[in-house]
């Protein structure tokens, strides 16, 4: 098959992998610039991957993850800081309260006793008293 029939088969779109290998090797081998030379030298151009391709897509997934990966340390590092802080103030509100509870209780056992000493000073009282007669030596007196 020549070269003519080759390109009408390839424009068309029904060359198969070695057929247009084949023209592809014809086309570069011509000394004279061609729409299809210059076509198919853009393909192999294009078609080359960059020898650092592997490494470049791998330090940017890499660095990728890595940010990933600080950021949720730094929100954990917040979450625990804060779940620590809202313990400790916990506990502190706690003791407070456990504190302020028992300082009404002594005062209320305090207030008691205090009462209690106080009845127990106080004379009692006594019932009314008529008073009739009061003398030097004597007094008579009513309940």
């Amino acid at each position: 098959m020549n070269q003519e029939e080759l390109l009408k088969k390839y424009y068309n779109g029904e060359t198969e992998a070695d057929e247009e290998k084949i023209l592809r090797e014809n086309i570069a081998e011509e000394n004279e610039d061609s729409a299809e030379k210059e076509m198919f030298s853009y393909f192999n151009t294009m078609a080359k991957v960059p020898e650092n391709l592997e490494n470049d897509l791998f330090e940017v997934v890499t660095a990728t993850q890595i940010k990933k990966k600080t950021q949720k340390m730094q929100i954990y590092r917040i979450v625990s800081v804060a779940a620590v802080f809202a313990v400790v103030v916990s506990i502190f509100l706690g003791i407070r309260s456990a504190e302020n509870k028992k300082t009404e209780r002594e005062f209320a056992m305090m207030e008691k006793a205090l009462f209690q000493v106080s009845e127990s000073i106080q004379p009692q009282e006594q019932e009314e008293m008529i008073v009739l007669w009061v003398d030097d030596e004597v007094e008579i007196i009513i309940n």
